[in-house]
Formats: structure tokens, C-alpha cells, sequence
């Protein structure tokens, strides 16, 4: 074989090569990633008001069809009953809120989970633990 056909015929393929490539990178970058972000996990006080801030959570430009929190475990005990022992407020927009519990002794640890939906129905989810802890003082020896 010619050395020039055996040359054009590399260069055919290594440019059809780089098409397919190129073509298969720009369909996956039409639709970019979405990425579910329940934030950093924090303590907060009992009977206070606690806040969940999903607003760093990134789409497919920006475009959420649907923010969903919910409560899933408390203590590590898998939650039963749609969000109880509380209600949590706006939980359909990125960021919510609930009033935290009264703690008998110590604190309690309540695990929340975010999930973010798209335009095109893609859905992402993350969680953040939220330490509840009691307000009394420790009581030290008499």
C-alpha cells in the first residue's frame, strides 16, 4: 500500500474519531448535571426556630421544577409517619423551616433530606444533619 493512502487512512480515522468524541461531549454538556446541596450539618438550640437552606443546589441552568425536604431519620432510627414529630415549613422551596423540639437531656440528632427535580425530570438528593441540643446547664456537684 501507497504510504500517502496509509497516511490518509490514519488521519481519516483519527478525524472521525475526534467527531464521534466531540459530538457525544457536546449532547452530555446540553443537559449539565444537577446537584442536590441540603448544606453544611449544624447544632442549634431546642424550641427554636430551625432553618434548612437548599439554595446552593445547581441545574441544568438553574431551572428546578421541584425542591422536597423531609425529615428521614432521628437518632439514626428511620422516621415512619411523613415527617413527624414536627411539621416542617415550605418544605417544597429550597429553603424551609420547623421549630426544634424540646430535648429531655443532651441532644438529638434529625437527618433531613433534600430532593431537587428538573425541568426533564432528573432528580438529585443530599441530607444534613441537624444537632438539637438542650438549653439547661449541666448541674456539677454540690
Amino acid at each position: 500500500m501507497n504510504k500517502f493512502v496509509h497516511v490518509l487512512l490514519v488521519f481519516a480515522s483519527v478525524f472521525i474519531t475526534m467527531q464521534i468524541t466531540t459530538l457525544d461531549t457536546a449532547e452530555a454538556g446540553k443537559y449539565p448535571r444537577i446537584r442536590a446541596n441540603a448544606g453544611d450539618d449544624f447544632k442549634v438550640f431546642e424550641n427554636k426556630e430551625v432553618k434548612l437552606d437548599g439554595s446552593e443546589s445547581r441545574g441544568g441552568f438553574k431551572k428546578f421544577v421541584d425542591f422536597e425536604w423531609e425529615l428521614v431519620r432521628i437518632n439514626g432510627t428511620k422516621v415512619q409517619n411523613n415527617n413527624e414529630p414536627f411539621e416542617i415549613n415550605s418544605d417544597d422551596k429550597s429553603r424551609a423551616s420547623f421549630m426544634a423540639p424540646e430535648i429531655v437531656s443532651g441532644e438529638a440528632t434529625y437527618e433531613f433530606k433534600l430532593t431537587v427535580r428538573d425541568e426533564i425530570d432528573r432528580e438529585d438528593d443530599d441530607t444534613v444533619m441537624v444537632h438539637v441540643m438542650n438549653q439547661q446547664l449541666p448541674v456539677g456537684p454540690t
